[in-house]
């Protein structure tokens, strides 16, 4: 993600998602706490504090090249053993399709929605003109999201269209701040995550207009498109439990059936498995699902899990260096921890959404209490290539190995801190998925040595099975 140091509930340099758990007042006094009162903020102008200028070294000094890595990390050696994958692959399943299983919507996630609406006047943030968002406009939304009217009771319901999970009802953003660095665009903090086609939901509400709905995702809870989503029933709900799952592997793939455009569908995208076609789910007019075959090319789908190497995990790897980072998703494009839920996704392993989660989704190590030097070492000693992500508050990325004695990671990232000639914090943009060292930007004279990757590192966590 960004690299901001808070990870409030919806705030900071990447956000938790939402939960059931009864957070709803803190998530408002964190809010409150994180942006200006509009009412006496300064003229809005746009800041010098996102530096685009210059690299950082590890960019030109490292390979770009995962298969690299992957040749020095054993790459056909098997990462786990078959019955680790079988137990991922159970667990993968349930967490999918958990939002077709899951009950009533509860009050404690209700009010942490109403506490998003119901900000005061001067502590909306700033809108997509770089002015704070009026009062009607804002009144207008919450009007819209009709949340008195909520029942609670949910309906099934699939993503048939690539979608964006909103903390409110509108496609417009809202940027805590217009100056500093990590705080306007592109980081819209209504951008909860994106959601693939073909994931389950449960839908609790309708906005006023019909245009939105309130949704439980298998990553998070939000509001999406209603013309996103359609309306399952038991017997397709029973084919997508039932059918063998495959895994989307290039970006871009476009589904299709006799020559007429269904969906597009990007790494990461599960959809049920047949030979060389998958199931796509299709709304029809009345709001229904149904579902169509659409056959892919070779190599485009792969059934679910994959067999976990470092080769394979390279493999989609390279497909995504250099693609733009996307804050929560934004654009169709990832993040820190979206991009690896989608690397490992057709290895049938489960990642939660954000990078905090992530962490804790394997065998974790700690790396607390220690200087710059023991993290390395110990990262030397411990991780275990191309199934070990490296974690500090806030991001994520995977090790992949050493490069000149040192440990280095794939990982999509917006930028590296550094400090403006008036002192002010800024960013050393980077803005896609790179390989560097865990210190990037250390050559840099406005790159200060606290604000580097390792010193912020908290932790390795090795994924999957034995």
């Amino acid at each position: 993600m960004s690299m901001r140091v808070k990870e409030n509930v919806f705030l900071g340099r990447e956000r938790r998602t939402l939960s059931l758990g009864a957070r709803g007042a803190a998530l408002g006094l964190a809010l409150a706490g994180a942006v200006f009162a509009a009412g006496c903020a300064p003229q809005p102008k746009v800041p010098e504090a996102q530096n685009a200028a210059g690299e950082v070294a590890d960019l030109s000094r490292i390979p770009q090249n995962l298969a690299l890595f992957a040749a020095k990390a054993g790459l056909n050696a098997p990462l786990r053993s078959d019955a680790a994958a079988a137990e991922d692959m159970r667990k993968f399943h349930r967490s999918f399709f958990a939002p077709w299983t899951s009950g009533r919507l509860s009050r404690n996630t209700l009010r942490e929605f109403e506490a998003v609406l119901n900000w005061a006047p001067g502590k909306r943030g700033y809108a997509e003109n770089l002015r704070p968002w009026s009062d009607a406009a804002w009144m207008s939304m919450c009007d819209n999201a009709s949340l008195d009217t909520v029942s609670g009771q949910g309906r099934a319901a699939i993503v048939t269209q690539h979608a964006d999970l909103r903390l409110a009802p509108t496609a417009r953003p809202r940027f805590a701040r217009v100056e500093g660095a990590g705080q306007g665009w592109p980081f819209d903090d209504f951008q909860q995550s994106s959601l693939h086609v073909g994931m389950p939901l449960m839908v609790y509400h309708t906005s006023r207009d019909g245009a939105w709905l309130l949704v439980q995702s298998p990553v998070a809870w939000g509001w999406v498109e209603a013309g996103s989503v359609a309306f399952v029933d038991e017997a397709f709900r029973s084919l997508w439990e039932t059918s063998p799952l495959g895994c989307v592997v290039r970006d871009d793939v476009s589904l299709k059936a006799s020559g007429a455009f269904l969906a597009l569908a990007d790494i990461g995208t599960v959809l049920p498995v047949s030979g060389t076609s998958v199931l796509v789910p299709v709304r029809g007019v009345n709001g229904q699902a149904s579902a169509v075959s659409a056959p892919v090319s070779a190599g485009e789908v792969l059934p679910m899990p994959q067999r976990l190497t470092p080769q394979a995990v390279a493999a989609i790897g390279d497909r995504m260096m250099g693609k733009s980072y996307g804050w929560g998703g934004m654009y169709g494009n990832r993040d820190c921890s979206a991009m690896m839920r989608d690397l490992f996704a057709s290895f049938g392993i489960w990642l939660p959404r954000n990078s905090a989660a992530q962490a804790k989704a394997g065998e974790f190590h700690s790396l607390e209490n220690m200087s710059v030097r023991e993290k390395i070492e110990a990262i030397s000693r411990g991780a275990e290539p191309f199934r070990t992500l490296l974690w500090l508050p806030g991001h994520i990325g995977l090790y992949v190995g050493q490069f000149e004695g040192e440990p280095v990671f794939f990982h999509d990232i917006w930028g590296i801190r550094n400090r403006l000639g008036d002192g002010r914090e800024g960013r050393v943009i980077l803005g896609r998925a790179v390989v560097t060292g865990v210190k990037p930007g250390s050559e840099r004279r406005d790159v200060d040595a606290k604000g580097l990757l390792i010193e912020r590192m908290r932790g390795y966590t090795i994924l999957g099975g034995r």
